[in-house]
């Protein structure tokens, strides 16, 4: 049974929308790049994985994507890209997507990937999920649960990736490629025959692990020293993400690709939510979109029929957390 789907998580979106609004040529471009890709290859992953989970018997497990929960010392968080629970176990999955030859070094702890001439070094991900899985039975133990085993994959879903590892890694059976997924499922289950959660206990742990989620909304701007200003503003077109598009009478129109749209000016208003905030005023919304008009601006919020507060010059409106959802009714 699903208990958390899988989604785009939160801290992707607004890294992607920081990367459209940013020239190639910022000197943070590339560091941002580097992050969407890394978090991008986890959800890739766990994409992939779905073909494989859809074998499992519902009745015998929950299942949690991207789970971002407490440490039990309060100082910081750890992130599990996809949890099953069970009356017997538990398995934490860190699903990678990750291209060209997989390298895993015991000496220094690190894996290595090497893709089109390109080298880069990686934390070892099997040290991360040993990690998360002292983290998670500490978690249980602090709210009185019973902790069944704990097991333990790195799953690397790309079929043509190459995976290798030095004769002094010793965590090579946590590791696996998809296909390997449910005969490992197997062994887990031979081995953790004992029931340790009931029934009872296991809609509890559903109502911690979800209750105790606390996605990573925070400014991404900030996070990398940016500035506002520094953004490309203007509409932004929803085919090819070219900025600005041109406003016609009736309609937006791209430059580069000729899209035309009456309502192209709502991907914008997303990008603004995920970059800046989900309040905005008629200044705010006229800067951002590049809009000449106060009156153009006050037609678009009368579309919307966003709520707000204040009257006139001093109106704040407020971007709902579920507005790209109701973007589905303009399409």
């Amino acid at each position: 049974m699903r208990k958390k789907e899988l989604e785009i998580p939160l801290r992707i979106r607004k890294l992607e929308a920081e990367l459209k609004r940013l020239p190639e040529s910022h000197p943070k471009y590339q560091e941002i790049s580097d992050e969407y890709g890394r978090r991008m290859s986890g959800y890739r992953g766990e994409q992939s994985l779905k073909y494989y989970l859809s074998f499992l018997k519902e009745k015998n497990y929950s299942i949690f994507h991207n789970l971002r929960l407490p440490d039990i010392s309060g100082e910081h968080f750890f992130e599990i890209d996809l949890l099953l629970t069970s009356p017997t176990y538990q398995l934490i999955i860190d699903a990678k997507h990750y291209r060209g030859e997989l390298y895993f070094d015991g000496k220094f702890d690190q894996l290595i990937q090497t893709y089109k001439d390109t080298k880069k070094s990686y934390h070892c991900p099997v040290a991360q999920i040993n990690r998360h899985q002292l983290q998670l039975k500490r978690l249980l133990e602090t709210f009185k649960l019973p902790s069944p085993p704990i097991e333990n994959l790195v799953a690397f879903t790309n079929p043509n990736a190459i995976i290798d590892a030095s004769k002094d890694f010793k965590h090579f059976h946590k590791v696996i490629k998809s296909p390997s997924f449910l005969s490992k499922i197997d062994l887990f289950e031979k081995r953790n025959k004992q029931e340790i959660l009931d029934k009872k206990q296991l809609q509890k742990v559903s109502k911690l692990l979800l209750k105790k989620h606390t996605p990573h909304d925070h400014d991404i701007l900030a996070q990398f020293g940016i500035k506002e200003h520094e953004l490309i503003k203007g509409v932004r077109c929803p085919k090819c993400n070219k900025i600005p598009m041109e406003r016609t009478p009736r309609s937006w129109r791209c430059t580069k690709c000729n899209y035309t749209s009456k309502t192209a000016y709502l991907n914008s208003l997303v990008d603004y939510s995920l970059l800046i905030g989900n309040t905005i005023t008629n200044q705010q919304l006229r800067d951002f979109l590049k809009l000449p008009t106060r009156s153009g601006a006050k037609t678009i919020f009368k579309s919307l029929n966003l709520e707000y507060r204040g009257d006139l010059k001093a109106r704040v409106y407020i971007i709902p957390d579920d507005f790209e959802k109701i973007l589905k009714e303009f399409e």
